[in-house]
């Protein structure tokens, strides 16, 4: 059901279905998306549209925080809420399959010298939007279930979904989030100069190889260069996302602030990527399991940054001591398969300092809600013995209850 108000009327959740007024008067690049933070909802009330049409089916009001029995009304909507999902998969289905297209031209005509223009692409960003803002784990879910010989294709897609997903998590300007997804969707444009035997192979690459497979971000920059319109994002992702903030990676072994944003998110997506995917050499790893390998490789990435990636994705190392706006301590516990809705132990009252009955918190996908507010530092909150009470959390068990806590 579409209802129409004025910008004054917008709240967080609301799912923006269009907005009226001439579009020369806003800087919203999707026609539809979901309102999720604050700062949106200035740049809609300051914007010059007269008129905004709400979804009310795929608007998403914060949910209650009360326990008990649900409501009758709630038993009657999860039918609906079933149709909802199936509804979303099939959406991201679709959104994945003509991304896959779109971008096989693109990538099959560059191999043939043909440049492509980056408006092909603007479609394939809109509905990459518009499937995060429905359901975001369904549209990675999808992605991540994708067939191992067009890999090349699907990464360009899921790497443009997770930087326009990460750009989000950084409320970036919504011009921003749409020169960054262009960005992931053209990274590795230079694979297409690449034999796909190098490619493939299942064995260690040798040193000719190598060099091979290194050269690829200078070509395909070289290419990106060729085009039309291509912004500069692009252009940084493309030449440096094999950057390593300790200097050790590749073309330039450049460090530091010396590798822009852009090319530092994009190096975060494009390994999360290929370790979740399964190739013909290798199978896929979890994404807590990527998450984890990523954490440890210090020197990699931009630390900050990765833990914004990890927010943005609802993914964390198990065993990660975490602060949380409630005011409390929490670590991230293992939660089997649902990798979308991470399981925190909340453990310790940090004004109170001292430890509490553990209680779980999940990571649902819930609109305005900012559960985790950093990490935390076992030393700074008087946590000495910190690996035995972990141990003692991860095994299920109450500190509170156990002689010798911490």
């Amino acid at each position: 059901m579409l209802k129409r108000i004025s910008p004054a009327e917008v709240t967080l959740g609301m799912y923006v279905h269009s907005l009226q007024g001439g579009w020369l008067t806003h800087n919203f690049w999707r026609p539809r998306f979901l309102v999720r933070h604050p700062e949106q909802i200035a740049a809609l009330r300051q914007s010059g549209v007269s008129t905004i049409v709400i979804d009310l089916e795929r608007s998403r009001p914060a949910r209650a925080r009360a326990g008990g029995r649900r409501s009758a009304a709630t038993v009657q909507a999860l039918p609906r809420a079933a149709q909802r999902i199936e509804a979303d998969r099939r959406f991201a289905n679709e959104v994945a399959t003509e991304a896959r297209r779109v971008m096989k031209t693109v990538f099959d005509g560059a191999r043939q010298g043909e440049l492509a223009s980056p408006a092909d692409m603007e479609v394939v960003l809109q509905s990459i939007a518009e499937a995060l803002d429905r359901n975001r784990p369904m549209l990675f879910d999808v992605l991540r279930l994708r067939g191992r010989d067009e890999y090349t294709y699907y990464h360009s897609v899921t790497v443009g979904a997770l930087m326009v997903n990460f750009a989000q998590e950084l409320r970036l300007e919504d011009s921003q989030i749409r020169l960054m997804g262009l960005a992931g969707l053209l990274h590795d444009i230079g694979k297409m100069q690449v034999s796909p035997e190098i490619l493939n192979k299942p064995g260690k690459l040798d040193d000719a190889e190598f060099e091979e497979i290194r050269a690829h971000p200078a070509r395909g920059h070289a290419m990106l260069e060729r085009m039309a319109d291509v912004p500069a994002e692009a252009l940084e992702v493309c030449l440096h996302h094999h950057e390593k903030i300790d200097g050790t990676g590749y073309p330039f072994g450049l460090a530091g602030d010396a590798i822009g944003l852009a090319a530092r998110m994009g190096a975060i997506c494009d390994v999360y990527d290929a370790l979740t995917s399964a190739r013909a050499y290798k199978a896929a790893s979890s994404p807590v399991a990527a998450i984890t390998m990523m954490a440890q490789w210090k020197g990699h990435f931009d630390p900050a940054l990765l833990f914004a990636f990890m927010k943005s994705v609802r993914v964390f190392p198990v065993g990660l001591l975490l602060r949380l706006h409630s005011g409390h301590l929490a670590v991230v516990r293992d939660n089997g398969r649902r990798v979308s809705r991470a399981r925190l132990t909340c453990f310790y009252d940090i004004a109170a300092g001292r430890l509490v009955t553990p209680r779980d918190v999940y990571l649902a996908d819930v609109v305005g809600e900012d559960i985790i507010a950093g990490r935390a530092s076992p030393r700074e909150h008087g946590l000495p013995n910190w690996p035995g009470l972990r141990d003692l959390l991860l095994a299920g068990r109450d500190p509170t209850s156990v002689a010798g806590k911490a």
